[in-house]
């Protein structure tokens, strides 16, 4: 096969290689021709399939994967989906899973991306990486792969990913990316299980030369559903988490991109902090590296699942439409769930009336998790913000729902094939995805 080197990525290159930069810019809000309003990223489940059993994955795993793969778009409707999409825009587009490596068709559809796409990255576990699996990676043109590490040692991330021996498999196939000259970020996703090793995630990645290190905070969703809130982080360990990211990605900035993901608040953060330190907070740019604002499920962003439904995004399952029915372009502008979600006038509870709710817009998917609407107030957030009367509007407690009571363990449990997840799919991606959510 000839390789399609990416000029971001020639081969040969083993420090770290910033993505290329998109073909235009175009402003955060700024309405595409169609006017709707520019598509920013796109997560991508290509499959169910994964080697994992991860506990937060945010997906339901099917009890026949046989029966699965019959219901997943096919290779043709997966690049039919890709030209579909790239006319409604031009996001980042990131692959993820389960473990989208599983498929047999992977790089054909990873390279027919790359030819559409300015910037593709992919979301994996890592472990079914070897140096001739980095190089057909590399050669296919994505510019970034995310691997998820959840411990800084094998005890604490094999145990959350359910397999023995992960986390050295996980370690294997980011040095064979590394070698083979790709830009690497690695995600964590935080709970009480791995709190007190945040420092050494991040020092890891630092001695690993990856480019990006994203911290993801939990949503109850799929396998995270069965993750107990004793073993969550509370309002106060969130803020503290997301304080103290913040703080390292200043001292870092130039070194490290760091990123909060599933985290909305981290941007209310962010200003709090920066007009204590008397330091400009950080704003702007595009790509990979884009600091925007908080929640961009329908608004910048959206989720593209395996059978093809479209959603905000992998954490909030609302379907609003599907590529092998819907023109991508259409849904994307037309969808009234994402004109919702579009216009932070419509958020209620405390998010309706907070000051940062432009900046923040809070978690559209715990809301929708805890209280079946998804604009209501995000229950994790610990920020009061006040109202006129001098009071402050405070959230709920967090309680753990029961199957019963969770609206998105109820509308999973309707599709048949289905049982609680062992496994399944960002940044399962997602990478991260997952959210990421992600087994990867």
């Amino acid at each position: 096969m000839t390789e399609r080197r990416h000029p971001a990525h020639p081969a040969g290159t083993h420090g770290p290689t910033a993505p290329t930069q998109p073909r235009h810019k175009t402003p955060d809000t700024a309405p595409s021709k169609s006017g709707a309003p520019e598509l920013r990223l796109v997560f991508w489940e290509l499959t169910a399939q994964c080697n994992l059993h991860c506990r937060h994955c945010r997906a339901e795993s099917p009890s026949s994967l046989e029966g699965e793969r019959t219901r997943e778009l096919t290779t043709a409707e997966l690049l039919r989906a890709a030209r579909d999409i790239r006319a409604a825009g031009d996001p980042i587009l990131i692959l993820t899973g389960g473990e989208p490596l599983v498929r047999d068709d992977f790089f054909t559809v990873a390279e027919a991306s790359t030819d559409l796409f300015s910037r593709v990255a992919l979301a994996t576990n890592g472990t079914l990486i070897d140096d001739e699996m980095a190089r057909r990676i590399v050669a296919s043109g994505i510019q970034r792969v995310s691997i998820s590490i959840d411990g800084a040692d094998a005890e604490t991330h094999d145990h959350f990913r359910g397999q023995p021996g992960s986390l050295a498999a996980a370690l294997r196939g980011y040095d064979a990316l590394r070698r083979g000259g790709m830009s690497m970020q690695i995600n964590a996703t935080v709970t009480r299980h791995n709190e007190a090793q945040l420092e050494d995630l991040l020092q890891l990645a630092l001695k690993r030369g990856a480019d990006a290190f994203h911290l993801f905070m939990l949503v109850p969703v799929g396998c995270g559903i069965e993750i107990s809130a004793a073993e969550r982080l509370d309002y106060d360990r969130v803020e503290q988490a997301l304080t103290w990211l913040f703080e390292r990605s200043v001292e870092l900035r130039g070194r490290l991109h760091i990123k909060a993901t599933c985290a909305p608040q981290y941007y209310r953060i962010m200003q709090q902090a920066s007009r204590r330190q008397g330091i400009a907070a950080p704003v702007g740019g595009h790509g990979m590296h884009a600091v925007t604002r908080g929640c961009l499920a329908g608004s910048a962003v959206c989720f593209v699942s395996r059978h093809g439904d479209v959603q905000p995004c992998g954490y909030l399952p609302l379907q609003v439409g599907n590529v092998r029915q819907d023109a991508f372009a259409e849904i994307w502008r037309d969808a009234p769930v994402f004109h919702a979600l579009r216009d932070p006038g419509q958020l209620k509870g405390k998010c309706g009336v907070c000051g940062f709710r432009q900046l923040c817009q809070g978690c559209r998917a715990r809301a929708y998790a805890q209280t079946g609407d998804f604009l209501e107030a995000d229950p994790d957030c610990a920020y009061a913000p006040p109202v006129p009367n001098g009071s402050r509007v405070r959230s709920p407690s967090r309680k753990e729902p029961t199957d019963k009571e969770n609206p998105v363990e109820r509308e999973r449990t309707r599709e048949p094939n289905l049982r609680r997840c062992a496994c399944g799919p960002p940044f399962c991606s997602f990478g991260a995805y997952r959210s990421h959510r992600y087994c990867t």
